[in-house]
């Protein structure tokens, strides 16, 4: 089949990029099953297996497209194809036009929060993740830490109610001062204790080893997470994880990676119950639900659906 995938940010992505990410392991996987991969991507991007063509607007996008493509695959941009087309949708926007197009989700709950029904979960290369063979006592906090959604708020307050450690990456402390609604919460003055440290924005063998070693991966986000990637991630390193059952936490979350939690006493069984959880078990799970390969599967089977004349539900 010959696949284009589209991108708006350059692929390979530094630090934060979950659907860069996404997109460039479906090249790669593609590409290994003997499937023809055009890669259009933001300027700088490159790609070992495939062509790549760059664009930096939907103009560039649209004139980059291949005559011969048999479908496009759009992760970004979301124009009219002249090509038979799926849209995978990455975000949160229930409010986002939608009507006569091939769209797609990431989870079975983000796809009903925008009132459709198709969805394929994210996938990861699970050679690239390694069981840590230390565990510290701290617990992790891996997100934007000025996304008031992720909610590092919580995680400050959890941790100095339970009185563990916590690890904090996915940006400067400072930025905490720089968003308004972060900035009324006090988290900069709350998280001064030793108790916290700060990583700023990890990625590559320091991203791993943190995921890894830490006790438990902390993720009580308040809006509803499309799929929820770093806890994953955290999984796959034997890492369980501990989170509020927003948006796909319930779906990602199963007994032997985790726990959910809303209140403060469901958190302190939570973190109770993780001690008997096992990193073998817990990395075994991810890695059956959520390999690259199995997303990709999901995505030809919908390939071959729109190119059969079925429209998505």
């Amino acid at each position: 089949m010959r696949i284009t995938l589209v991108a708006e940010r350059a692929i390979p992505c530094k630090g934060y990029g979950g659907t860069e990410r996404q997109v460039d392991w479906l090249a790669k996987e593609f590409s290994r099953l003997g499937h023809k991969v055009v890669l259009i991507a933001g300027r700088g991007s490159s790609h070992p297996l495939c062509e790549v063509r760059q664009a930096s607007s939907a103009a560039e996008c649209r004139a980059a497209i291949p005559a011969d493509a048999d479908i496009v695959h759009f992760n970004g941009w979301y124009i009219e194809a002249q090509r038979p087309a799926l849209y995978t949708m990455h975000g949160f926007a229930p409010e986002f036009p939608q009507k006569g197009q091939n769209w797609n989700f990431v989870s079975a709950s983000h796809a009903r929060n925008h009132g459709r029904e198709t969805f394929v979960y994210n996938g990861f290369p699970v050679y690239a993740y390694r069981l840590s063979a230390i565990k510290t006592s701290r617990l992790l906090f891996l997100a934007g830490i000025a996304r008031v959604g992720k909610n590092l708020n919580r995680a400050v307050d959890l941790a100095r109610a339970f009185d563990f450690r916590l690890d904090i990456a996915g940006g400067s402390r400072w930025q905490l001062l720089q968003r308004t609604k972060v900035r009324r919460q006090g988290v900069f003055f709350k998280s001064l204790s030793r108790r916290f440290r700060y990583h700023g924005t990890v990625d590559g063998d320091e991203k791993l080893r943190l995921l890894g070693e830490a006790r438990a991966f902390l993720n009580p986000i308040a809006w509803e997470e499309p799929f929820g990637m770093a806890p994953v991630e955290a999984m796959l390193c034997g890492t369980p994880v501990l989170t509020t059952p927003r948006g796909a936490m319930p779906e990602i979350v199963d007994d032997a990676t985790g726990r959910l939690f809303e209140t403060d006493t469901e958190f302190a069984q939570a973190l109770a119950d993780i001690a008997g959880l096992s990193p073998e078990q817990c990395r075994e799970s991810a890695a059956d639900r959520f390999p690259i390969a199995k997303t990709a599967r999901g995505y030809l089977d919908l390939y071959t659906r729109i190119l059969d004349g079925e429209a998505l539900a």
